[in-house]
């Protein structure tokens, strides 16, 4: 639950704080499980727009708005600040000062659009070719492989930014991180495999990797490491290269 309350807007009981010291050991081992349940809204939303009959394109853009509002736009607005930062400055410093800035540039508002509408038009294609209920499973399955990457993503890499979110919150232990890691990564293969067999899931997996691999080397590029908004853009990247392998296969 602690999780649940670090990555959305969704009310946690302020009894499984009590006693918390604030540091990582158990709390990224439920990232992939808070994923599940970010989904759950977006997936009745989902449902009620297929019972009114509403074009795929419209069902989607609810359901990407849904998951949104309940992440409070937690990973797009690190999408958008590493836009800006990566493609705005032309030293180190001066990236990580764009991306701490709380407005948004031009290369932020471009990469929020392209975001937004990839998202859109891969899962408006997936409920077209699967049918709501499977998408449902597909979007929990998605939300949990994407905090996976997440957590994986954060161990690999050094924090770029002193005192910032992610380096106060320190660095996922392999122990923890693995684990996390290969919990998101089962739940993924059940529900893309169930959509698309095997082949969906390796395409998928492939995908994601080599986006994973290719993000990564961008950030020792730019930064030298991560930071907590380089850690809500590869949820991003990586929900758009599962999306979009899974339609590859279908």
């Amino acid at each position: 639950m602690r999780a649940l309350a670090f990555l959305s807007r969704l009310p946690v009981s302020p009894h499984w704080f009590a006693g918390y010291s604030g540091s990582l050991h158990d709390t990224v081992r439920g990232f992939p499980l808070a994923g599940m349940i970010i989904a759950l809204p977006a997936s009745i939303i989902l449902l009620v727009a297929v019972t009114l009959d509403l074009p795929e394109m419209a069902t989607a853009l609810f359901v990407i708005v849904a998951l949104i509002v309940t992440t409070g736009a937690l990973h797009e607005d690190g999408l958008a600040d590493v836009a800006d930062g990566f493609y705005g400055g032309n030293s180190v410093e001066r990236r990580l000062e764009i991306m701490k800035d709380s407005s948004i540039g031009s290369y932020g508002t471009l990469a929020l659009i392209v975001s937004v509408l990839l998202r859109t038009a891969l899962l408006a294609t997936i409920v077209d070719e699967v049918g709501p209920f499977q998408a449902v499973i597909i979007i929990v399955g998605t939300e949990a492989g994407s905090r996976a990457a997440l957590v994986k993503f954060w161990q690999s890499l050094p924090s770029a930014r002193a005192g910032g979110v992610a380096d106060r919150a320190g660095i996922p232990s392999a122990e923890d991180t693995n684990f996390a890691f290969f919990l998101g990564a089962v739940i993924l293969a059940i529900s893309y495999g169930t959509a698309g067999g095997l082949t969906a899931v390796i395409i998928a997996a492939v995908l994601t990797a080599l986006v994973f691999l290719g993000f990564s080397r961008l950030c020792r590029e730019k930064l030298g490491g991560q930071t907590g908004d380089t850690l809500g853009a590869i949820q991003q990247l990586t929900t758009i290269s599962l999306l979009l392998g899974l339609v590859i296969a279908l």
